[in-house]
């Protein structure tokens, strides 16, 4: 029994070096989904100062265009309220938002302050080295009064309103004003200075039916003890007559760009430059963690089956003509039969695992590309600029919407890898 087993997926291997995958696009094709705009009255911007005792009406508009304001429930700090205005009798920070049935709305932040207080606002609470820092001082009426105060960072009185480091690391900043000859200080705030970190793309060619195809799997496990910094793709291929549930509808086109053979497994680092096997360890860290100039930002909302992605990207020395931004939907937690030819072999981790592994929890597969295959355009950005682009995606019904996540790459025009970064969904993954 045990030979014919290891002669049927001998027959595998040699049916997927054969193999063609299909062309079609896997994006679903639909309309973009239904969101909520929640406004106000005092502004929209990310953050509403405001003096205590004020009303505030608010209004839902939908992407149609039409108003869902009275069909719609209103929530201050998670809280339900009734109609659509609310007053502020309290000072502090405060956040609303809309519900529609399933769909949320974007939130609005409030501070309210009374009229002898300061709410001190950075503008970039995450900077690059080197990058100029501005520091604002509102009053309740949204006034900046920054002109009239003295800013502290590290208790150290600065000149003006603007800070710089070229040194990396976290940051305290308070302000010191005078109202009617009396003396305020605002409470500490902290920001941050950093220095983009490199993150290694890992693509992994596979198949549910490559029996050595586990052995990417052990160096990635491996690569992923040894460095938090990598992103890892895992690229499903359905052989001719052998189906893979995860299969990915065009790999073939990636194989035909990055020069990939059919030939399993395959690995690929930052796209562009072969894995080989034994997959030393040594080639992924001597670039994971490293510093670059480039670093990239991801946040998501799934609700129901609509997919919002938010993508940010910030340069330390500005974009370089032919950059790109790829944008991978990926699914973890799937389970299916695994062939694993590593099962009568001593000492490797898939020994007596059995063949196949009938249980086997594949993870980090690739789904859909959000963005263009290869990368959408990202025009000249200069340094310290960010370049934002938002995807919106309708979430098919055998996905699981909790298990899926991002890896998100800037390219440049020979589509290598400049850096990446990965977040699950309903995720904010900041900069790093």
């Amino acid at each position: 029994m045990k030979k014919f087993l290891a002669e049927f997926f001998v027959i595998f291997a040699v049916l997927a070096l054969f193999s063609c995958s299909k062309k079609e696009d896997p994006i679903v094709e639909s309309t973009s989904p239904f969101t909520l705009t929640l406004k106000s009255d005092v502004g929209e911007n990310q953050m509403e100062v405001i003096g205590v005792n004020t009303v505030v009406t608010f209004t839902v508009i939908g992407s149609d265009g039409e108003d869902y304001t009275d069909a719609s429930q209103l929530f201050v700090n998670e809280v339900e309220i009734s109609g659509s205005t609310y007053e502020f009798v309290d000072t502090g920070a405060f956040s609303v938002k809309a519900t529609l049935d399933d769909v949320v709305s974007n939130t609005l932040n409030f501070e309210i302050l009374e009229p002898t207080e300061r709410i001190l606002v950075i503008d970039v609470p995450k900077a690059l080295r080197n990058q100029t820092i501005t520091f604002g001082l509102l009053d309740y009426k949204g006034n900046n009064t920054a002109s009239e105060a003295i800013f502290y960072v590290e208790d150290n009185a600065i000149e003006g309103t603007t800070f710089t480091s070229s040194i990396e690391g976290s940051f305290v900043v308070k302000a010191e004003y005078t109202i009617d000859g009396s003396t305020y200080t605002t409470e500490n705030k902290l920001f941050e200075v950093f220095i983009p970190k490199r993150k290694v793309v890992i693509e992994d060619y596979t198949g549910t039916w490559c029996g050595f195809c586990p052995a990417v799997a052990v160096a990635i496990d491996d690569a992923r003890n040894a460095t938090k910094d990598i992103a890892v793709v895992a690229i499903h291929k359905t052989a001719s007559t052998i189906p893979d549930p995860m299969d990915f509808g065009r790999i073939q086109e990636l194989q035909d760009m990055f020069d990939v053979g059919n030939g399993f497994p395959k690995a690929q680092i930052n796209r562009t430059v072969s894995w080989p096997d034994p997959y030393p360890l040594g080639q992924i860290t001597s670039m994971a963690g490293t510093n670059t100039d480039v670093s990239i930002a991801v946040s998501s909302s799934l609700n129901g089956s609509n997919l919002s992605v938010k993508v940010d990207v910030v340069y330390e020395n500005g974009s370089t003509s032919g950059d790109k931004l790829v944008v991978y939907l990926l699914e973890n937690g799937i389970v299916a039969p695994q062939a694993n030819y590593f099962d009568q072999t001593p000492g490797h981790p898939y020994h007596n695992l059995g063949n196949p592994i009938m249980d086997y929890v594949h993870n980090d597969a690739l789904r859909n590309s959000l963005s263009d295959l290869f990368g959408d355009t990202i025009p000249n950005t200069p340094a310290f600029e960010v370049f934002t682009k938002e995807y919106s995606f309708s979430v098919p019904a055998d996905y699981v919407g909790e298990n899926l996540s991002f890896v998100v790459m800037v390219v440049n025009a020979d589509n290598s890898a400049k850096n990446a970064q990965f977040a699950s969904v309903n995720e904010k993954k900041d900069y790093e």
